[in-house]
């Protein structure tokens, strides 16, 4: 499930993926890959990528990357600066960076909560404004980042990650109105679960396990890594050329409350 024929989507463009070392990063590489683009990757986990880069470049892509910190700007400058050297253009930003740290509003420390939203939404913003100069000055680009259900309505437990994952969704929103008229689109996604293996052990040992975790889901299912992959390859590529600002949900529940 998730899996489309490829019709070389991206050929021609460089596309930049932070987190892509697993789930559903690794998912959106292996897309793009397919679809022609020439990649530029980043995790903090330097043997996994590294794993994957040999990987796709086992199947004929054209792919490089950096391990690093996607929360510390220098690093992020450099990372951007060497996909610029190396490719000579950007075309397209997809964030996947984001971390949950459990816990009630008024529980919540001040080191989990800048934990969240420098993962979260700083890393978001550090490498959306790194690639903007280089996508003004070619007239084009789209950026994609991934948010998450509970950035629309909140979340029980999740305040932290809550506000940072809506932080997300105005961000590209307010990129969008800013720098649309200079040929840059910015979106972001909210998928519902995603069936990652971190997710599949939590869920797994929540009271009911995943049957009782996906039931209020509108599909009534954890989503899959894939079907998220082609979701952010549509807003990458030039088949969603005038869509723009839009938080393309799915699988999610309608609100979320406090359970019982």
């Amino acid at each position: 499930m998730g899996d489309t024929s490829s019709q070389q989507r991206l050929a021609g463009k460089v596309a930049l993926i932070s987190g892509a070392a697993r789930g559903i990063g690794r998912a959106v590489a292996q897309r793009f890959a397919a679809e022609g683009a020439r990649l530029w990757l980043n995790d903090l986990r330097g043997d996994e990528l590294d794993a994957l880069i040999d990987d796709l470049r086992g199947n004929a892509a054209r792919v490089g990357g950096m391990a690093g910190d996607s929360s510390d700007p220098n690093f992020v400058q450099a990372w951007v600066a060497a996909a610029v050297a190396e490719y000579g253009q950007i075309d397209v930003l997809y964030n996947n960076v984001g971390v949950s740290r459990p816990g009630l509003v008024g529980e919540i420390t001040d080191d989990d909560w800048r934990f969240v939203q420098r993962a979260t939404l700083d890393s978001c913003f550090y490498a959306t404004r790194a690639v903007l100069p280089h996508m003004v000055a070619a007239g084009r680009g789209s950026i994609v980042s991934m948010s998450s259900g509970a950035g629309v309505g909140g979340h029980y437990n999740l305040g932290a990650y809550a506000a940072a994952k809506a932080g997300v969704i105005n961000l590209m929103e307010t990129v969008a109105m800013e720098y649309g008229p200079m040929g840059i689109r910015a979106n972001s996604v909210t998928p519902g679960p995603t069936d990652t293996q971190p997710l599949r052990e939590y869920l797994t040992a929540q009271p009911g396990g995943i049957p009782a975790s996906v039931v209020d889901l509108d599909l009534r299912r954890l989503t899959e890594p894939g079907e998220v992959a082609n979701a952010v390859l549509f807003l990458a590529s030039d088949e969603s050329s005038s869509i723009t600002g839009i938080c393309l949900r799915s699988n999610i529940r309608a609100a979320s409350t406090r359970p019982s």
